[in-house]
């Protein structure tokens, strides 16, 4: 990051599309962070991105320069173009920021950014992959002077399977817009009944007011609009779930109200869609276009058989992305949280809370996430009669559920969930001051879920942030009700924890009004946790008895 006392350099991203191949092409999602300081500033970043290559999604940068009270914090979009992780071993990539290096005045201790000044930043990273993680380095310049600060960092990859083989052609040309679209259906689909749907994410300045009948209700936003022209960092802009009416405009429709492009037997020839045919890039510019398949929408949504097709270039443009694994709530809701974990084209969530007589209690949801991540749709379920803390394996009762929830998020730190409750904000937590921002502790194990698979019905989630981390256990007490116990203690070795279980009651209930929570007890039980790997532990609970437990892969 240049740095040169008013001038430095933070991170954003510039705008692509990913190629569709033929095959249905697996997608690479990466998470990482980095950091570096010198006498006069720090600087830490995380950021996480799909596809092969480029890479795009998001980052948030937290950077101090030492004459500023405070620090900028940035979360915007992000690129990394040249990574090559097809076999381990060296890797060198170019880290796109756009709108990332700027000006700013220095007023007694009082920064303040130009936006005028913003402009776009290019840092080439090298470093290594070992097939599953990889480590980063740059060194770039701090000022005009000959400063230089290196960036250190580490980065892990997944890959990612497409919902269904697709192929795009997509021409912007002479202010006019055509999208086609060739899908495959699934072979466990063909041949049985469905509607293929094309839809779009767009701003909701230049879509036409939804249609609906009784009891339709309207998604929330999935994300709001950025410019691409780096005057404003981000707008209040909405973007919202619209389709191409009949005179070529874009309209907000709702799940139930969605029309279907063509219906019938899926074949094993799969379906050409022409998802934009001639209109005028004026009318559409900055909307993202998908296509689909299922039996309603509502299934399609649902089941997440949804794809990206293209972005129409535009002013403010809506692009869609996944939400961050780790610790979620709303701060003014402090007592109950949410615990999500993505994977791939899967998400895993729970929500901890309190049931009406002020017992703690649970409740999980887990499926496929559609629109690039950005939403999840699925029961609400519920689970008794498991295994206790220090009990023998006891497996828990079925599901019972007691209602849907749904997940929409407007970027990889901030969403609205909707359940039984009603709607709720919910946005990533800080377990401790600037630990979103803060660059990942050496050595540590992977954030998540965990589990032991022989022990099916109980888990444990667990998230390191700036030094500290943070978990829970969802289980069942002796009478088999569905019971959490949490702890957050400093990690001096990331891979060994010490302390005892806590517990809460007598907080906010699944419909109930809110109300604080009290810690009914410090000590519950002692634990501890020695990780033999990222993804391997042995805990030890209660009398002694030790469980190998492992990272849960949905």
């Amino acid at each position: 990051m240049k740095m040169h006392a008013h001038i430095r350099t933070l991170v954003t991203a510039f705008v692509c599309l990913l190629a569709l191949d033929a095959a249905g092409q697996t997608v690479t999602r990466i998470k990482g962070g980095f950091s570096g300081n010198t006498a006069t500033d720090t600087n830490a970043a995380t950021f996480s991105c799909t596809g092969a290559d480029p890479c795009i999604g998001s980052y948030s940068l937290t950077t101090k320069y030492i004459g500023c009270n405070s620090p900028y914090r940035l979360v915007d979009d992000f690129v990394i173009t040249g990574l090559k992780l097809a076999v381990p071993g060296p890797i060198a990539a170019d880290f796109r920021f756009v709108r990332a290096e700027f000006e700013d005045n220095i007023n007694g201790g009082n920064c303040v950014i130009r936006p005028e000044t913003i402009r776009d930043a290019v840092i080439p990273f090298t470093g290594t992959w070992d097939g599953t993680r990889g480590t980063i380095s740059a060194t770039i310049p701090t000022d005009d002077m000959g400063g230089m600060v290196t960036l250190n960092g580490s980065f892990t990859a997944d890959k990612i399977d497409p919902p269904f083989p697709m192929t795009v052609s997509a021409r912007f040309e002479g202010g006019l817009a055509k999208v086609d679209a060739n899908i495959q259906f699934r072979a466990q689909d063909q041949g049985t009944n469905g509607r293929v749907f094309a839809f779009a994410v767009a701003p909701v300045t230049i879509v036409k007011a939804a249609v609906l009948k009784s009891g339709e209700t309207l998604l929330p936003p999935l994300g709001y609009a950025k410019r691409t022209d780096g005057a404003k960092e981000d707008t209040s802009v909405a973007c919202v779930l619209a389709q191409l009416n009949t005179a070529g405009q874009l309209q907000q429709v709702s799940a139930s109200s969605m029309q279907a492009y063509v219906s019938g037997v899926l074949g094993s020839q799969g379906q050409a869609i022409a998802v934009v045919n001639g209109v005028a890039t004026t009318a559409i510019g900055g909307t993202t276009f998908y296509v689909g398949y299922g039996a309603s929408a509502q299934s399609m949504l649902g089941n997440g058989l949804n794809r990206n097709v293209a972005t129409v270039p535009g002013a403010l443009e809506c692009k869609p992305g996944p939400p961050q694994t780790g610790w979620w709530w709303n701060p003014a809701e402090g007592g109950r949280g949410y615990s999500l974990e993505v994977n791939g084209n899967h998400i895993f969530w729970a929500g901890y809370l309190y049931d009406v007589t002020g017992r703690s209690d649970w409740y999980i949801a887990a499926g496929s996430t559609s629109i690039d991540g950005s939403l999840f749709t699925g029961d609400l379920l519920h689970f008794a009669g498991g295994q206790s803390l220090g009990g023998a394996y006891k497996a828990p009762a079925g599901a019972t559920t007691v209602g849907s929830v749904t997940l929409a998020f407007t970027d990889a730190q901030h969403g609205t969930m909707v359940w039984p409750g009603g709607p709720i904000g919910i946005e990533r937590m800080n377990i401790v001051p600037n630990g979103l921002t803060a660059p990942p502790q050496d050595n540590i194990p992977e954030s998540g879920w965990w589990w032991n698979p022989e022990e099916s019905g109980r888990g444990f989630f667990i998230e390191w942030q700036n030094g500290w981390v943070d978990m829970a256990g969802f289980m069942y007490d002796d009478s088999g009700n569905a019971v959490w116990y949490l702890n957050s203690v400093p990690t001096p070795d990331a891979r060994s924890i010490a302390s005892n279980w806590w517990q809460f009651a007598n907080g906010q209930s699944l419909l109930g009004a809110y109300k604080p929570p009290i810690q009914v007890s410090d000590h519950v039980a002692p634990f501890t946790i020695q990780f033999s790997s990222t993804t391997t532990a042995t805990m030890t609970l209660p009398n002694g008895r030790t469980t190998s437990l492992q990272r849960q892969k949905f």
